[in-house]
């Protein structure tokens, strides 16, 4: 079993790793938005703003998980929990709707590159190997998208059919090269798997909290006991010890009366009640006689 110094060192581990994948989520949706408003940036709308929010709620959940993990503090923990736990329903979401939406995500980030003759010369190396063993041409548009500077790579033979298409620069390969891509994420599966990663490593800050919150908890009712019990001991202490009565000082005497002040008489009708207690009776009168 884990001591409470590393339970509360992951946490904080992990919670800095949230921080930073929240703030990737935030920026990256707007790295690649231009400020044409074109058909594609409109249907991409709802999908930035989508990985936008949830950028933000995983970065305001990772402060509040260092926060509470750097404190000890256990609403603030607690608070963390529940936040995670309604996180991993979010990216449950995610992960059914963002996959319908992965080739206009992809189209979007590679449109800027277009045309690969004068803006995607960085790409152009990579993608001529790609069109060879894909057998396919362009990024988003086919053939078009080299204007008039079509690469040797994008030359099909006419007996391939279907696969190519004539032009007044001969055949080329029709299907462009980022629907290839496109399709091999999909069937890897690469969306619904990194929401299902995200969901694991949402589990476990969520219940690392939970064991810190537990401890904190467990720690806090110790210290109750101890305090009772020790309190409990002060008092028989001091109900078995024998204690002196307390003597009053040297210098304080006893209340006098003032000289001015006479003591109380009694009533003549109760005089001789109280006269009798400082005074004894006489004895009786006895009579001898003369002898």
């Amino acid at each position: 079993m884990c001591c409470p110094c590393s339970v509360r060192g992951w946490l904080f581990f992990f919670t800095i790793l949230q921080v930073i994948g929240g703030m990737s989520f935030i920026v990256t949706p707007w790295m690649y938005y231009r400020s044409s408003k074109s058909d594609l940036d409109e249907r991409l709308s709802p999908v930035r703003w989508a990985i936008f929010t949830a950028g933000a709620v995983s970065f305001l959940l990772g402060i509040t998980g260092m926060h509470g993990a750097r404190k000890r503090n256990k609403n603030v923990l607690i608070t963390y929990s529940v936040g995670s736990c309604l996180r991993c329903f979010g990216l449950g979401f995610l992960a059914y709707y963002l996959p319908p939406q992965f080739p206009n995500m992809i189209k979007a980030l590679y449109e800027k590159y277009i045309p690969l003759h004068t803006n995607g010369r960085d790409l152009v190396p990579g993608l001529t190997a790609l069109q060879t063993i894909g057998k396919c041409c362009g990024l988003v548009n086919g053939y078009e998208d080299w204007d008039s500077h079509v690469p040797s790579s994008c030359y099909c033979a006419p007996l391939q059919g279907e696969s190519c298409v004539l032009t007044e620069h001969g055949y080329f390969y029709k299907q462009p090269c980022l629907d290839l891509l496109v399709n091999v994420y999909v069937d890897m599966n690469i969306v619904r798997n990194s929401c299902i990663f995200y969901v694991v490593f949402t589990a476990i800050e969520m219940l690392l909290a939970l064991v810190m919150t537990r401890r904190i908890k467990k720690d806090s009712s110790a210290e109750v006991t101890e305090a009772l019990r020790y309190g409990n001991a002060s008092n028989m202490e001091m109900a078995t010890t024998h204690q002196a009565p307390p003597m009053l000082p040297a210098t304080q005497a006893p209340p006098m009366l003032p000289s001015t002040q006479a003591p109380p008489m009694l009533p003549s009708s109760q005089a001789h009640l109280y006269a009798s207690a400082y005074y004894p009776p006489p004895p009786p009168y006895q009579y001898y006689g003369k002898n």
